[in-house]
């Protein structure tokens, strides 16, 4: 695809790919003659940082994270934390795990549905910070 369709795709604009290209966070086409074709790698990876940057990572960040997916860290090594499971690390989380069920408020949420978890309300914002017990009121 041309850097047009992949732009149209991604809900983006050719400058803001091209952008990505010089700040080395997506790789350059395939050059056929004076055009560039981009394939489903540079679709996945577009697809990625756009996700990253509306969770709140910055272009520096993302570029930390991409040369350590390049070098085959992990993200405890990116972190500068030990790895789970080792013995410095202790057991932590089981994979997979979520917050609610680590902190045993997963009866607190509503049954599973095809919507995708993180979307809705933030686990804490249904928990009561304070009790008011009005009879104790001065």
């Amino acid at each position: 695809m041309t850097i047009d369709d992949l732009a149209a795709a991604a809900g983006t604009t050719t400058r803001r790919i091209r952008s990505l290209q010089t700040l080395g966070l997506l790789p350059h086409p395939t050059l056929r003659g004076r055009t560039g074709l981009y394939g489903p790698e540079h679709a996945t990876r577009l697809a990625a940082i756009l996700r990253l940057q509306d969770l709140g990572f910055s272009l520096e960040s993302l570029g930390v994270l991409f040369r350590a997916v390049r070098a085959g860290e992990t993200l405890a090594s990116v972190l500068g934390l030990p790895e789970p499971g080792t013995a410095d690390g202790g057991g932590g989380p089981e994979p997979g795990a979520d917050a609610a069920e680590l902190y045993g408020f997963a009866e607190l949420e509503p049954a599973a549905t095809s919507a995708p978890r993180g979307r809705g309300r933030p686990l804490l914002s249904v928990l009561p910070t304070t009790v008011w017990d009005e009879s104790e009121a001065s």
